[in-house]
């Protein structure tokens, strides 16, 4: 019998933690605050790039540049979730942010925009392996009645550090440079990595799973969740975090200049930045209490709802105060879905399968997070009406709305179902409806 190679704490909290989910929590927290902030980075300095005079960059070349790093994330996600399931949580987090860390330092220190271009497509890469790995870490160490709840309290990480991103690009960015804003990502990945090799717990629900009976063999996980009977639910998960992903990365990345094209100076413009990011962590654990209460679906349909509403109505001429209300409102329905979403994937997947069921969705689903800054540069280099501009983001959070509702009834017809295959056979955690 195989067993994975976990590191010098797997499986134990650290020593003076309370347990080892609130040192998880907490870990958790700060990785995807790092996440968070060096995903918006590019948005937040999307305008300073384009006004970078020694590149000379077109708005639909900054587009592309954008893309590069959920073309990076798609390749992570798809690579690490079976590795994930191998050799555990933890040592795959430790590699993420190591790799996150490095992509930000070189396009801090870039040259020309093709090193910034594959910089970011490092970020991408660390980043798309990230949630793959404390995704489950996270679910199986919560309680039972606060998964919902604790991995929202996680996810809230990419919000806040999107608006420390936001942040630090209006107090220290002047001029036409943007290369600090990258420099802070890179120094913060290279502190948080030693405090994560320090406290970072291993799941005790994995550690048993793979003590129990031998890991997924390499690759093997990820090929289970694309047969019967979870291929459907893959399927329509794979949807529904693409059309997410679309969301937040259309939107994170290009909403400062939507809003200069209304005719909002540049310091407003990042400000709805903020607040977008703010909804998204306020709103995010408000609907995740509720899922831990009423199940995934119905919260899910409403954020993708509420997000729809919002980027409608910002295209209105509206008072700043009800303006930034709205902005609030969209980031909760708009970026904090995705939060849910994770938590949905890992109830409806057996343990030596949830890590690689997370990472396809979450890697298909990055196809959406391709198409938004590209989408939205397509969309500003035509000359539309502003409203428009709105409206093509809208259509996507729609469509996610109307994917839960079908996705819900295949995967309550899943649950309790065991895994096709001869490793781990306990049945899905809770209800997922």
């Amino acid at each position: 019998m195989s067993t994975p190679a976990f590191a010098r704490r797997g499986g134990r909290s650290s020593p003076g933690a309370s347990s080892p989910a609130g040192t998880a929590l907490a870990v958790g927290l700060a990785v995807m605050t790092l996440e968070g902030f060096d995903l918006v980075a590019f948005g937040a300095t999307t305008p300073l790039l384009l006004d970078y005079r020694p590149w000379h960059l077109s708005v639909a070349f900054v587009g592309l540049l954008g893309s590069l790093t959920p073309i990076g994330m798609l390749i992570g996600s798809l690579l690490v979730g079976q590795f994930t399931d191998r050799f555990g949580r933890r040592r795959t987090t430790l590699i993420s942010i190591g790799v996150v860390s490095t992509g930000m330092f070189a396009c801090a220190a870039a040259p020309v925009p093709a090193l910034f271009g594959v910089g970011r497509f490092v970020v991408g890469l660390g980043v798309g392996a990230i949630y793959p790995a404390m995704g489950p870490l996270i679910f199986e160490l919560a309680p039972a009645t606060r998964k919902n709840l604790f991995s929202g309290i996680v996810q809230c990480g990419t919000a806040v550090g999107g608006s420390f991103a936001a942040l630090v690009a209006n107090t220290l960015l002047t001029g036409h440079g943007f290369h600090l804003e990258y420099l802070v990502g890179g120094i913060a990945g290279l502190l948080l990595l030693p405090m994560a090799f320090a406290w970072l717990p291993e799941s005790t629900e994995y550690h048993r799973a793979v003590s129990a009976s031998a890991p997924v063999p390499d690759g093997r996980g990820r090929w289970l969740v694309l047969k019967p009977p979870y291929l459907g639910t893959t399927l329509m998960f794979c949807a529904m975090a693409g059309l997410s992903f679309l969301l937040i990365f259309g939107v994170n990345t290009w909403l400062p200049k939507l809003m200069q094209t209304a005719d909002y100076p540049l310091q407003d413009s990042q400000t709805f930045l903020v607040l977008l990011n703010l909804g998204a962590t306020v709103g995010g654990l408000a609907m995740a209490l509720l899922a831990d209460r009423a199940g995934s679906r119905g919260p899910i349909t409403a954020c993708f709802l509420l997000g729809a509403a919002a980027i409608i109505a910002m295209s209105a001429r509206l008072p700043l105060p009800v303006l930034y209300a709205v902005v609030i409102i969209g980031g909760c329905g708009a970026v904090g879905v995705q939060g849910l979403i994770n938590v949905y994937i890992s109830r409806s997947y057996p343990v030596t399968m949830r890590a690689s069921a997370v990472g396809v969705a979450l890697g298909v689903g990055r196809l959406g997070a391709i198409a938004g800054p590209t989408l939205g540069g397509w969309i500003l280099a035509a000359g539309l009406q502003p409203r428009w501009n709105f409206v093509s983001f809208a259509v996507p959070a729609v469509l996610g709305a109307a994917l839960t509702l079908a996705a819900g009834g295949r995967a309550l017809h899943n649950q309790g179902r065991s895994a096709p295959s001869p490793h781990a056979k306990e049945p899905t955690a809770g209800p997922t409806q």
